[in-house]
């Protein structure tokens, strides 16, 4: 975790304004991740998700992130970390930092616009950089509620983000 917080504290320091956009369904047990973790980082920066602080946006993109491209082309952000349920062959409720061409992999297929085109997209109209971050799941199957692993590494990620973004 020590690798993920420095990583983050130095982009925050060289990217003033963030956007978070958290994906996924609600309806898909853990493939949830990505939003609760936004409402984790809501609570804890006292940000409305939708709505933006100073230098940070909070954006829960549900199964259709794309709906939101103008709002994050609104705040026009130097940094887009983008998180997700991902598949990552780690214990549930692992974070890992992915490199873009991962992105194509990075979803369950819930999302309506495949995520690489969505990111090509705001990197192009924003002109900023993109982090993409995923959490392991234990189980995408239709349903309701994340597993307590996966929460519980979703709330030590955001976090982390909090302490980064302090830094």
């Amino acid at each position: 975790m020590s690798e993920l917080l420095s990583y983050f504290s130095a982009a925050f320091k060289a990217h003033k304004r963030v956007c978070f956009l958290g994906v996924g369904s609600e309806l898909c047990h853990d493939d949830e991740a990505g939003l609760y973790l936004i409402e984790q980082l809501s609570d804890r920066l006292n940000i409305p998700v939708g709505g933006s602080g100073e230098y940070v946006l909070l954006v829960s993109g549900g199964p259709a992130p794309e709906n939101f491209s103008g709002l994050i082309r609104d705040f026009s952000p130097d940094l887009l970390v983008v998180i997700d349920a991902a598949f990552l062959e780690l214990p549930a409720g692992s974070i890992q930092l992915l490199p873009e061409e991962r992105a194509a992999g990075l979803s369950f297929s819930t999302h309506m616009l495949p995520l690489p085109m969505l990111l090509s997209y705001l990197k192009l109209a924003c002109g900023c950089q993109t982090c993409l971050v995923g959490i392991q799941p234990a189980t995408t199957e239709q349903g309701i509620g994340m597993s307590a692993r996966v929460k519980e590494g979703a709330e030590l990620l955001a976090d982390l983000l909090v302490q980064a973004l302090s830094e």
